[in-house]
Protein backbone atom coordinates (compact mmCIF):
# COMPACT_ATOMS: atom_id res chain seq x y z
CA UNK A 1 0.00 0.00 0.00
CA UNK A 2 2.79 1.83 0.88
CA UNK A 3 4.65 2.00 -2.12
CA UNK A 4 1.38 2.42 -4.55
CA UNK A 5 0.21 5.82 -2.54
CA UNK A 6 4.05 7.17 -2.55
CA UNK A 7 3.98 6.89 -6.49
CA UNK A 8 0.42 8.50 -6.71
CA UNK A 9 1.38 11.48 -3.97
CA UNK A 10 4.94 11.92 -6.17
CA UNK A 11 3.08 12.49 -9.06
CA UNK A 12 1.67 15.57 -7.37
CA UNK A 13 4.85 16.43 -6.10
CA UNK A 14 6.07 16.50 -9.82
CA UNK A 15 3.25 18.35 -10.77
CA UNK A 16 3.82 21.41 -7.97
CA UNK A 17 7.58 21.61 -9.40
CA UNK A 18 6.16 21.68 -12.61
CA UNK A 19 4.03 24.39 -12.19
CA UNK A 20 6.81 26.36 -10.04
CA UNK A 21 9.00 26.13 -13.25
CA UNK A 22 6.00 27.88 -15.51
CA UNK A 23 5.70 30.38 -13.70
CA UNK A 24 9.34 30.82 -13.22
CA UNK A 25 9.36 31.15 -16.85
CA UNK A 26 6.47 33.55 -16.85
CA UNK A 27 8.25 35.82 -15.05
CA UNK A 28 10.35 35.94 -18.10
CA UNK A 29 8.55 36.56 -20.49
CA UNK A 30 7.95 33.22 -21.55
CA UNK A 31 4.74 30.65 -21.51
CA UNK A 32 2.75 33.69 -20.60
CA UNK A 33 -0.16 31.84 -23.23
CA UNK A 34 -0.37 28.19 -21.58
CA UNK A 35 -1.49 29.19 -18.19
CA UNK A 36 -2.49 32.34 -16.68
CA UNK A 37 0.01 33.69 -13.88
CA UNK A 38 -1.66 33.55 -11.12
CA UNK A 39 -3.10 30.59 -11.56
CA UNK A 40 0.06 28.49 -12.14
CA UNK A 41 1.53 30.40 -8.94
CA UNK A 42 -1.73 29.19 -6.99
CA UNK A 43 -1.66 25.53 -8.05
CA UNK A 44 2.41 25.68 -7.63
CA UNK A 45 2.64 26.67 -4.19
CA UNK A 46 -1.13 24.93 -3.03
CA UNK A 47 0.57 21.55 -4.48
CA UNK A 48 3.49 21.97 -2.54
CA UNK A 49 1.64 22.69 0.40
CA UNK A 50 -1.09 19.56 -0.31
CA UNK A 51 0.76 17.47 -2.22
CA UNK A 52 3.30 14.98 -1.29
CA UNK A 53 4.23 16.42 2.09
CA UNK A 54 1.51 16.27 3.72
CA UNK A 55 0.73 13.01 3.05
CA UNK A 56 3.48 11.48 3.75
CA UNK A 57 3.75 13.15 6.83
CA UNK A 58 0.76 11.55 7.60
CA UNK A 59 1.97 8.40 7.43
CA UNK A 60 4.37 9.31 10.71
CA UNK A 61 1.93 7.82 13.10
CA UNK A 62 1.55 4.75 11.57
CA UNK A 63 5.36 4.40 11.09
CA UNK A 64 5.53 4.74 14.44
CA UNK A 65 2.90 1.77 15.12
CA UNK A 66 4.51 -0.60 12.49
CA UNK A 67 7.76 0.28 14.40
CA UNK A 68 6.35 -0.82 17.90
CA UNK A 69 4.78 -4.02 16.49
CA UNK A 70 1.14 -3.10 16.63
CA UNK A 71 -0.22 -1.83 13.07
CA UNK A 72 -2.51 -3.84 11.58
CA UNK A 73 -5.10 -4.36 8.68
CA UNK A 74 -8.22 -2.78 9.73
CA UNK A 75 -5.73 0.84 10.05
CA UNK A 76 -4.51 0.43 7.43
CA UNK A 77 -8.22 0.19 5.33
CA UNK A 78 -9.22 3.39 6.77
CA UNK A 79 -5.43 4.75 5.94
CA UNK A 80 -6.20 4.03 2.11
CA UNK A 81 -9.74 5.70 2.25
CA UNK A 82 -7.79 8.67 3.87
CA UNK A 83 -5.65 8.89 1.12
CA UNK A 84 -8.97 8.65 -1.57
CA UNK A 85 -10.28 11.18 -0.01
CA UNK A 86 -7.32 13.55 -0.15
CA UNK A 87 -6.55 12.61 -3.54
CA UNK A 88 -10.13 13.85 -4.66
CA UNK A 89 -9.97 17.24 -2.84
CA UNK A 90 -6.64 17.40 -4.61
CA UNK A 91 -8.53 17.10 -8.12
CA UNK A 92 -10.67 19.51 -6.63
CA UNK A 93 -8.27 21.95 -5.77
CA UNK A 94 -6.15 21.66 -8.89
CA UNK A 95 -9.41 21.87 -11.17
CA UNK A 96 -11.20 25.29 -9.43
CA UNK A 97 -8.06 27.39 -8.78
CA UNK A 98 -7.32 25.91 -12.71
CA UNK A 99 -10.96 27.84 -13.56
CA UNK A 100 -9.97 31.14 -11.79
CA UNK A 101 -11.42 30.45 -8.30
CA UNK A 102 -9.24 31.58 -5.91
CA UNK A 103 -9.04 33.54 -2.50
CA UNK A 104 -5.70 35.59 -3.04
CA UNK A 105 -4.12 34.27 0.12
CA UNK A 106 -0.27 33.46 0.50
CA UNK A 107 -0.47 29.71 1.00
CA UNK A 108 -4.35 28.85 1.53
CA UNK A 109 -5.82 29.94 -2.11
CA UNK A 110 -8.24 27.31 -2.85
CA UNK A 111 -12.11 27.71 -2.26
CA UNK A 112 -13.00 27.26 1.36
CA UNK A 113 -15.58 25.17 0.86
CA UNK A 114 -13.13 22.69 -0.43
CA UNK A 115 -12.11 22.13 3.62
CA UNK A 116 -15.06 19.94 3.70
CA UNK A 117 -13.24 17.36 1.76
CA UNK A 118 -10.04 17.47 3.98
CA UNK A 119 -12.25 17.54 7.08
CA UNK A 120 -14.04 14.57 5.85
CA UNK A 121 -10.49 12.51 4.97
CA UNK A 122 -9.62 13.76 8.40
CA UNK A 123 -12.71 11.24 10.05
CA UNK A 124 -11.51 8.80 8.14
CA UNK A 125 -7.42 9.34 9.70
CA UNK A 126 -9.34 9.45 13.26
CA UNK A 127 -10.94 5.71 12.77
CA UNK A 128 -7.77 4.38 10.98
CA UNK A 129 -6.12 6.02 14.39
CA UNK A 130 -8.46 3.90 16.69
CA UNK A 131 -8.63 0.54 15.43
CA UNK A 132 -5.11 0.62 15.79
CA UNK A 133 -4.29 1.68 19.02
CA UNK A 134 -6.98 -0.95 20.28
CA UNK A 135 -3.71 -2.86 20.12
CA UNK A 136 -1.67 -1.51 22.99
CA UNK A 137 -2.76 -2.74 26.12
CA UNK A 138 -1.53 0.64 27.57
CA UNK A 139 -1.88 4.18 25.68
CA UNK A 140 1.84 5.58 25.57
CA UNK A 141 1.66 9.33 26.65
CA UNK A 142 2.78 10.21 22.41
CA UNK A 143 -0.23 8.45 21.34
CA UNK A 144 -2.50 10.41 24.00
CA UNK A 145 -1.25 13.31 23.04
CA UNK A 146 -1.26 12.84 19.23
CA UNK A 147 -4.71 11.70 19.37
CA UNK A 148 -5.86 14.82 21.21
CA UNK A 149 -4.43 16.83 18.44
CA UNK A 150 -6.01 14.59 15.42
CA UNK A 151 -9.27 15.01 16.80
CA UNK A 152 -8.85 18.61 17.32
CA UNK A 153 -7.41 18.57 13.75
CA UNK A 154 -10.85 18.92 11.21
CA UNK A 155 -12.34 21.33 13.50
CA UNK A 156 -9.25 23.23 13.57
CA UNK A 157 -8.97 23.75 10.53
CA UNK A 158 -12.47 24.74 9.80
CA UNK A 159 -12.35 27.54 12.08
CA UNK A 160 -9.05 28.75 11.47
CA UNK A 161 -9.47 28.99 7.36
CA UNK A 162 -13.28 30.37 7.30
CA UNK A 163 -13.31 33.51 5.14
CA UNK A 164 -15.32 35.49 7.77
CA UNK A 165 -13.54 35.19 10.82
CA UNK A 166 -10.77 32.73 10.56
CA UNK A 167 -7.32 32.87 11.25
CA UNK A 168 -6.03 32.61 8.07
CA UNK A 169 -7.75 35.77 6.88
CA UNK A 170 -5.86 37.66 9.22
CA UNK A 171 -2.41 36.96 7.00
CA UNK A 172 -3.97 39.57 4.61
CA UNK A 173 -3.15 42.21 7.44
CA UNK A 174 -0.18 42.08 9.56
CA UNK A 175 2.57 40.95 9.69
CA UNK A 176 0.53 38.03 10.98
CA UNK A 177 3.51 36.75 13.92
CA UNK A 178 0.74 34.44 15.41
CA UNK A 179 -0.02 32.29 12.51
CA UNK A 180 3.70 31.71 12.34
CA UNK A 181 3.69 30.38 16.04
CA UNK A 182 0.80 28.25 15.53
CA UNK A 183 2.23 26.94 12.13
CA UNK A 184 5.74 26.14 13.94
CA UNK A 185 4.06 24.33 16.76
CA UNK A 186 2.19 22.72 14.57
CA UNK A 187 5.50 21.34 13.03
CA UNK A 188 7.26 20.74 16.60
CA UNK A 189 4.70 18.19 17.19
CA UNK A 190 5.85 16.42 14.00
CA UNK A 191 9.35 17.07 14.80
CA UNK A 192 8.95 15.01 17.77
CA UNK A 193 7.41 11.81 16.54
CA UNK A 194 9.63 11.97 13.66
CA UNK A 195 12.65 12.09 16.19
CA UNK A 196 11.18 9.56 18.12
CA UNK A 197 10.76 7.11 15.22
CA UNK A 198 14.66 7.86 13.55
CA UNK A 199 15.48 7.49 17.64
CA UNK A 200 17.27 3.85 17.76
CA UNK A 201 15.80 3.35 21.38
CA UNK A 202 12.66 1.68 21.69
CA UNK A 203 11.61 4.11 24.69
CA UNK A 204 12.12 7.88 24.29
CA UNK A 205 11.48 10.43 26.98
CA UNK A 206 11.49 14.53 25.94
CA UNK A 207 13.01 16.96 28.69
CA UNK A 208 11.97 20.80 29.06
CA UNK A 209 9.07 20.66 28.09
CA UNK A 210 8.50 24.35 29.26
CA UNK A 211 10.05 25.47 26.06
CA UNK A 212 6.79 24.30 24.17
CA UNK A 213 4.23 25.09 26.48
CA UNK A 214 4.77 28.33 26.69
CA UNK A 215 4.62 28.96 22.64
CA UNK A 216 1.36 26.90 22.94
CA UNK A 217 -0.16 28.64 25.44
CA UNK A 218 0.16 32.45 23.98
CA UNK A 219 -0.68 30.78 20.33
CA UNK A 220 -4.05 29.68 22.07
CA UNK A 221 -4.58 32.98 23.64
CA UNK A 222 -3.85 35.06 20.44
CA UNK A 223 -6.71 32.47 18.34
CA UNK A 224 -9.05 33.67 20.84
CA UNK A 225 -8.52 37.12 20.96
CA UNK A 226 -8.82 37.62 16.99
CA UNK A 227 -11.54 35.13 16.94
CA UNK A 228 -13.63 36.90 19.04
CA UNK A 229 -12.47 40.59 19.88
CA UNK A 230 -10.27 41.97 17.04
CA UNK A 231 -6.93 42.34 15.81
CA UNK A 232 -3.57 42.40 17.75
CA UNK A 233 -0.85 45.02 17.80
CA UNK A 234 2.44 44.94 15.89
CA UNK A 235 3.85 44.54 18.98
CA UNK A 236 1.94 42.08 20.19
CA UNK A 237 2.65 39.93 17.16
CA UNK A 238 6.70 40.46 17.36
CA UNK A 239 6.15 39.26 20.75
CA UNK A 240 4.41 36.26 19.73
CA UNK A 241 6.84 35.89 16.57
CA UNK A 242 9.75 35.76 18.72
CA UNK A 243 8.50 32.63 20.92
CA UNK A 244 9.49 30.53 18.09
CA UNK A 245 12.91 30.82 19.35
CA UNK A 246 12.00 28.58 22.11
CA UNK A 247 11.95 25.74 18.89
CA UNK A 248 15.70 25.94 18.96
CA UNK A 249 16.94 24.52 22.28
CA UNK A 250 13.89 22.65 22.35
CA UNK A 251 14.90 20.43 18.82
CA UNK A 252 18.61 20.27 20.36
CA UNK A 253 17.66 18.62 23.96
CA UNK A 254 15.11 16.25 21.26
CA UNK A 255 17.67 15.43 18.83
CA UNK A 256 20.06 14.56 21.64
CA UNK A 257 18.08 12.65 24.46
CA UNK A 258 17.03 10.68 20.91
CA UNK A 259 20.86 9.82 20.38
CA UNK A 260 20.36 10.48 16.63
CA UNK A 261 23.52 11.43 14.64
CA UNK A 262 23.71 13.47 10.93
CA UNK A 263 25.48 10.50 9.22
CA UNK A 264 22.40 8.16 10.47
CA UNK A 265 19.73 10.76 10.09
CA UNK A 266 20.44 13.14 7.16
CA UNK A 267 16.76 13.39 5.93
CA UNK A 268 15.53 14.40 9.13
CA UNK A 269 19.07 16.74 9.70
CA UNK A 270 18.54 18.10 6.56
CA UNK A 271 14.98 19.31 7.45
CA UNK A 272 15.45 20.69 11.47
CA UNK A 273 18.44 22.17 9.95
CA UNK A 274 16.36 24.66 7.08
CA UNK A 275 13.32 24.98 10.25
CA UNK A 276 15.75 26.17 12.27
CA UNK A 277 17.41 28.53 9.78
CA UNK A 278 13.91 29.67 8.55
CA UNK A 279 13.06 30.67 12.45
CA UNK A 280 16.46 32.49 13.20
CA UNK A 281 15.88 34.58 9.30
CA UNK A 282 12.51 34.90 9.82
CA UNK A 283 12.48 36.40 13.30
CA UNK A 284 15.61 38.42 11.51
CA UNK A 285 12.78 39.88 9.10
CA UNK A 286 10.31 40.91 11.82
CA UNK A 287 12.48 43.84 13.33
CA UNK A 288 10.20 46.45 11.73
CA UNK A 289 12.75 48.72 10.09
CA UNK A 290 13.73 45.18 7.86
CA UNK A 291 10.45 44.05 7.62
CA UNK A 292 9.28 47.24 5.87
CA UNK A 293 12.11 46.90 2.90
CA UNK A 294 12.10 43.01 2.78
CA UNK A 295 8.54 42.04 3.09
CA UNK A 296 6.83 41.59 -0.20
CA UNK A 297 10.19 40.84 -1.95
CA UNK A 298 12.07 38.10 -3.19
CA UNK A 299 14.54 37.25 -0.06
CA UNK A 300 10.59 36.04 1.48
CA UNK A 301 10.55 34.29 -1.38
CA UNK A 302 13.66 32.37 -1.01
CA UNK A 303 12.17 31.89 2.63
CA UNK A 304 9.06 29.66 1.83
CA UNK A 305 11.70 28.18 -0.33
CA UNK A 306 13.68 27.02 1.76
CA UNK A 307 11.12 26.18 4.22
CA UNK A 308 9.03 23.82 2.28
CA UNK A 309 11.34 22.72 -0.47
CA UNK A 310 13.64 21.60 1.94
CA UNK A 311 12.09 21.66 5.70
CA UNK A 312 9.33 19.88 4.73
CA UNK A 313 9.90 17.69 2.13
CA UNK A 314 13.44 16.15 3.73
CA UNK A 315 10.78 15.87 6.97
CA UNK A 316 8.82 13.82 4.11
CA UNK A 317 11.35 11.59 2.94
CA UNK A 318 12.83 10.82 6.94
CA UNK A 319 9.34 9.39 7.43
CA UNK A 320 9.55 7.24 4.64
CA UNK A 321 12.95 6.42 4.68
CA UNK A 322 12.27 3.00 6.54
CA UNK A 323 10.38 2.01 3.54
CA UNK A 324 12.00 3.68 0.47
CA UNK A 325 15.64 4.39 0.15
CA UNK A 326 17.24 7.94 -1.44
CA UNK A 327 20.53 7.68 -2.48
CA UNK A 328 23.14 10.54 -1.23
CA UNK A 329 23.02 11.55 -4.89
CA UNK A 330 19.72 12.20 -4.96
CA UNK A 331 19.40 14.26 -1.77
CA UNK A 332 22.15 16.40 -2.88
CA UNK A 333 21.02 17.03 -6.10
CA UNK A 334 17.39 17.91 -4.05
CA UNK A 335 19.42 19.88 -1.75
CA UNK A 336 21.31 21.53 -3.95
CA UNK A 337 18.84 22.66 -6.82
CA UNK A 338 16.38 24.66 -3.80
CA UNK A 339 19.16 25.78 -2.27
CA UNK A 340 20.81 27.60 -5.05
CA UNK A 341 16.94 28.82 -5.59
CA UNK A 342 16.85 30.01 -2.31
CA UNK A 343 20.59 31.90 -2.64
CA UNK A 344 19.56 33.66 -6.04
CA UNK A 345 16.34 34.80 -5.10
CA UNK A 346 17.63 35.86 -1.36
CA UNK A 347 20.63 38.03 -3.17
CA UNK A 348 17.99 39.48 -5.65
CA UNK A 349 15.96 40.17 -2.57
CA UNK A 350 18.07 42.16 -1.07
CA UNK A 351 18.86 44.10 -4.71
CA UNK A 352 15.61 45.40 -4.16
CA UNK A 353 15.99 46.48 -0.82
CA UNK A 354 18.64 49.08 -2.48
CA UNK A 355 21.49 47.39 -0.92
CA UNK A 356 23.17 45.94 -4.11
CA UNK A 357 22.94 46.85 -8.19
CA UNK A 358 22.10 43.81 -9.77
CA UNK A 359 19.70 42.58 -12.63
CA UNK A 360 16.64 41.03 -11.14
CA UNK A 361 15.91 39.05 -14.91
CA UNK A 362 19.17 37.14 -14.29
CA UNK A 363 18.30 36.28 -10.81
CA UNK A 364 14.92 35.01 -12.25
CA UNK A 365 16.85 33.23 -15.45
CA UNK A 366 19.08 31.57 -12.68
CA UNK A 367 16.23 30.88 -10.42
CA UNK A 368 14.41 28.97 -13.59
CA UNK A 369 17.52 27.00 -14.15
CA UNK A 370 17.52 25.76 -10.86
CA UNK A 371 13.86 24.81 -10.97
CA UNK A 372 14.18 22.81 -13.85
CA UNK A 373 17.09 21.10 -12.14
CA UNK A 374 14.96 20.22 -9.36
CA UNK A 375 12.48 19.42 -11.66
CA UNK A 376 14.51 16.52 -13.38
CA UNK A 377 15.80 15.34 -10.29
CA UNK A 378 12.31 14.73 -9.17
CA UNK A 379 11.34 12.85 -12.28
CA UNK A 380 14.30 10.93 -13.71
CA UNK A 381 15.99 10.14 -10.07
CA UNK A 382 12.68 8.91 -7.67
CA UNK A 383 13.88 6.74 -5.09
CA UNK A 384 15.51 3.91 -6.14
CA UNK A 385 12.57 1.25 -4.42
CA UNK A 386 10.17 2.84 -6.51
CA UNK A 387 12.57 2.53 -10.06
CA UNK A 388 12.95 -1.74 -8.94
CA UNK A 389 9.24 -1.94 -8.61
CA UNK A 390 8.52 -0.89 -12.21
CA UNK A 391 11.09 -2.84 -13.18
CA UNK A 392 9.08 -5.61 -12.04
CA UNK A 393 5.91 -5.05 -13.48
CA UNK A 394 4.43 -7.40 -15.93
CA UNK A 395 4.13 -6.75 -19.43
CA UNK A 396 0.29 -6.33 -18.71
CA UNK A 397 1.17 -3.47 -16.19
CA UNK A 398 3.79 -1.58 -18.15
CA UNK A 399 1.25 -1.48 -21.04
CA UNK A 400 -1.55 0.45 -17.97
CA UNK A 401 1.72 2.64 -17.38
CA UNK A 402 1.72 3.17 -21.29
CA UNK A 403 -1.87 4.15 -21.34
CA UNK A 404 -2.08 6.08 -18.24
CA UNK A 405 0.91 8.34 -19.78
CA UNK A 406 -1.09 8.57 -22.47
CA UNK A 407 -4.71 9.50 -21.59
CA UNK A 408 -3.98 10.08 -17.36
CA UNK A 409 -1.57 12.53 -18.03
CA UNK A 410 -2.42 13.81 -21.37
CA UNK A 411 -5.67 14.09 -19.94
CA UNK A 412 -4.80 16.51 -17.03
CA UNK A 413 -2.88 18.55 -19.56
CA UNK A 414 -5.57 19.39 -21.46
CA UNK A 415 -7.63 20.16 -18.35
CA UNK A 416 -4.76 22.21 -17.61
CA UNK A 417 -3.39 23.74 -20.53
CA UNK A 418 -6.27 22.78 -23.32
CA UNK A 419 -7.27 26.45 -24.50
CA UNK A 420 -2.93 27.11 -25.19
CA UNK A 421 -3.00 23.48 -26.56
CA UNK A 422 -5.50 23.91 -29.16
CA UNK A 423 -4.01 27.00 -30.08
CA UNK A 424 -0.75 25.34 -31.41
CA UNK A 425 -2.82 23.63 -33.19
CA UNK A 426 -4.66 25.90 -34.81
CA UNK A 427 -8.38 24.48 -33.10
CA UNK A 428 -11.26 26.11 -32.12
CA UNK A 429 -11.40 25.27 -28.35
CA UNK A 430 -14.92 25.90 -26.71
CA UNK A 431 -14.05 25.77 -22.67
CA UNK A 432 -17.24 23.92 -22.25
CA UNK A 433 -17.45 20.29 -23.46
CA UNK A 434 -14.52 19.54 -24.29
CA UNK A 435 -13.21 19.89 -20.82
CA UNK A 436 -15.98 17.00 -19.80
CA UNK A 437 -14.55 14.91 -23.21
CA UNK A 438 -10.87 16.06 -21.15
CA UNK A 439 -12.14 14.69 -17.75
CA UNK A 440 -13.23 11.60 -19.38
CA UNK A 441 -9.96 10.94 -20.89
CA UNK A 442 -8.27 11.39 -17.47
CA UNK A 443 -10.56 8.90 -16.25
CA UNK A 444 -9.99 6.51 -18.28
CA UNK A 445 -5.81 6.84 -17.76
CA UNK A 446 -6.28 6.97 -13.98
CA UNK A 447 -8.67 3.45 -14.82
CA UNK A 448 -5.00 1.91 -16.20
CA UNK A 449 -3.02 3.83 -13.13
CA UNK A 450 -5.56 1.62 -11.10
CA UNK A 451 -4.86 -1.69 -13.41
CA UNK A 452 -1.13 -0.61 -12.78
CA UNK A 453 -0.99 -0.68 -9.26
CA UNK A 454 -3.09 -3.42 -8.28
CA UNK A 455 -1.81 -6.86 -9.88
CA UNK A 456 -5.01 -8.33 -9.09
CA UNK A 457 -6.97 -5.44 -11.04
CA UNK A 458 -4.56 -5.47 -14.01
CA UNK A 459 -7.10 -7.85 -15.73
CA UNK A 460 -10.05 -6.51 -15.06
CA UNK A 461 -9.29 -2.82 -15.77
CA UNK A 462 -7.62 -3.68 -19.56
CA UNK A 463 -10.90 -5.47 -20.28
CA UNK A 464 -12.73 -2.66 -19.43
CA UNK A 465 -10.80 0.41 -20.91
CA UNK A 466 -10.27 -1.72 -24.28
CA UNK A 467 -13.71 -1.89 -24.22
CA UNK A 468 -14.70 1.83 -23.71
CA UNK A 469 -12.14 2.78 -26.17
CA UNK A 470 -13.63 0.80 -28.87
CA UNK A 471 -16.78 2.39 -28.32
CA UNK A 472 -14.97 5.96 -28.24
CA UNK A 473 -13.23 5.26 -31.26
CA UNK A 474 -16.13 4.17 -32.96
CA UNK A 475 -17.70 6.96 -31.77
CA UNK A 476 -15.02 9.92 -33.24
CA UNK A 477 -14.29 8.35 -36.43
CA UNK A 478 -18.44 8.47 -37.22
CA UNK A 479 -18.21 12.63 -35.37
CA UNK A 480 -14.82 12.79 -38.24
CA UNK A 481 -16.48 11.01 -41.29
CA UNK A 482 -19.62 13.29 -41.06
CA UNK A 483 -17.70 16.09 -40.73
CA UNK A 484 -18.78 17.34 -36.62
CA UNK A 485 -15.63 17.53 -35.66
CA UNK A 486 -11.66 17.73 -37.71
CA UNK A 487 -8.65 15.64 -37.60
CA UNK A 488 -8.15 15.41 -33.87
CA UNK A 489 -11.44 13.27 -33.64
CA UNK A 490 -9.57 11.11 -35.90
CA UNK A 491 -6.13 10.76 -33.80
CA UNK A 492 -8.19 10.52 -30.99
CA UNK A 493 -10.06 7.44 -32.59
CA UNK A 494 -6.45 5.98 -33.89
CA UNK A 495 -5.09 6.40 -30.55
CA UNK A 496 -7.95 4.60 -29.10
CA UNK A 497 -8.18 1.78 -31.39
CA UNK A 498 -4.50 1.49 -30.88
CA UNK A 499 -4.48 0.60 -27.35
CA UNK A 500 -7.89 -1.67 -27.52
CA UNK A 501 -5.95 -3.66 -29.79
CA UNK A 502 -3.05 -3.71 -28.20
CA UNK A 503 -4.61 -5.56 -25.77
CA UNK A 504 -6.81 -7.82 -27.49
CA UNK A 505 -4.34 -9.38 -29.77
CA UNK A 506 -1.09 -8.98 -27.77
CA UNK A 507 -1.60 -8.86 -24.32
CA UNK A 508 -4.74 -10.86 -23.17
CA UNK A 509 -4.47 -14.27 -22.60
Amino acid sequence: MLKRHTIISFGFLILAALFGLVYALQLLGYATDLIRPDIARSLHISLMLYGFIPLMLSLLPFALFDKEGILGAEGLLYLERYFILWYTFLVFMVLSIGAGVMRGLPFYDFHYSLNGILAFAGLFYIIAIFKTIRSYAVRPQWVKVSLVLVIASPFALLLLMNPDYGQVEQMHMGPHGDNTLGMSFALMAVYYLAIKLASPMTSFRTRWHILWQIPLGFYALSVLYRSFIGSISYEAEWFLQYLTLLYIPTLYRWWKDAQLSIAKNFNLFVSIAAFLFVDIEGNILFVPALRKIFHRNDLVVAHAHIAVGIGLLFLAFSIIERYFSLSSMRRFTLVLAISLMGLVLSIDGIMQAGFIPLDTELMWELRALYGALFLAALIWWMPENITQTLRSFSPLRLYHLAAFASDGIGGVMLLLFGGYLYGIIGEPFAGSYQLIVFGFVAGVGISHLIGALHEPYATPMALATSTIRIITAAGFTALYLAGTLGWIALAIAVVDMGFAMGYWLWLRK
